[in-house]
């Protein structure tokens, strides 16, 4: 019978494989979309990787996705008496569970309650059925990546149109009233390079010389509420809070970002796992038509 005792691991959690060793895991924070591997103190670390110290001062080592050949999250369940648990620890001897079913009265006559969980230890051999669950996290990280790059991570843009081609563009006429566009070193023709960083591959156009100016930016709702998307953190996307009800903001715990600043407008944010958001919809708003 398979069993999570012989397992260098714990009994529930995410573990990856990389150059066919496999390792515990936790999310790399501030490096999305790495994952950290964690190495049992008496095996090497992971070759080619570099160390980083996290806040509580355990040591991982970040690694990006394309990198690992599995990643996957681990529980196991098991019978006792022919009800179904979820095991929290295994020993040689004895297996750990929460009670996964709804038995009252049983739960009440052998087991013990935290909180609102019902949980025991058992003998090994009164344990039946124990079984390993996985869950891939590889895939669905790689398609989430893939779905952000097709729309930019979700972030307002600005384009323009010049002679038939394409440019990333400023949202906002300067100060001469031109438009910025980035075209890199390639000069559109009849375009003059912007004075403030000749070197940077932008140039300048005056309104009547585009084809099209169009800023592209979406828009969101989450738990009913109104939201602009303006970019993602860590895979989720990030959105500022459009509706006017502060018991909406105060209830789902959106974030004020308006900080020390109080002539500034009240804005709150949140930032929500991209399959939890409706009305997902693209906009597209002239520009030139305000010119």
């Amino acid at each position: 019978m398979t069993d999570p005792a012989s397992r260098p691991f714990p009994v529930k959690g995410e573990v990856a494989v990389f150059h066919g060793d496999l390792y515990r895991t936790r999310p790399a924070a501030g490096l999305w979309p790495c994952v950290e591997l964690l190495p049992e103190s008496d095996r090497p670390a992971p070759a080619g990787l570099a160390p980083r110290e996290s806040a509580n001062g355990s040591v991982g080592y970040p690694v990006p996705p394309e990198r690992l050949e599995v990643w996957y999250a681990v529980r196991w369940t098991f019978r006792w008496r022919d009800e179904l648990f979820e095991c929290t620890a295994a020993a040689p001897t004895t297996v750990s569970g929460d009670y996964l079913g709804s038995d009252e009265h049983f739960a009440r006559e052998h087991l013990k309650r935290r909180g609102i969980r019902y949980c025991g230890v058992f003998p090994r051999d009164e344990v039946t059925e124990l079984a390993e669950h996985r869950e891939d996290l590889l895939q669905p990280l790689h398609d989430l990546v893939r779905r952000l790059a097709e729309v930019d991570h979700f972030r307002p843009k600005a384009y323009a149109v010049y002679h038939g081609q394409t440019y990333p563009a400023a949202a906002e006429v300067d100060a001469s009233g031109l438009i910025a566009l980035s075209t890199g070193h390639d000069r559109p023709e009849d375009l003059v390079a912007d004075p403030r960083d000749p070197d940077a591959g932008h140039f300048l156009a005056a309104p009547e010389q585009l084809g099209a100016w169009y800023r592209i930016h979406w828009t969101f709702r989450w738990q009913g509420g109104p939201f602009d998307a303006v970019g993602t953190v860590d895979g989720m996307i990030k959105g500022v809070y459009t509706g006017g009800s502060w018991g909406f903001a105060d209830s789902w715990g959106l974030t004020d970002e308006t900080g020390r600043d109080a002539a500034a407008q009240t804005r709150y944010t949140a930032m929500v796992d991209l399959d939890g958001v409706t009305d997902l919809e693209q906009h597209r708003t002239d520009l030139l038509a305000n010119q």
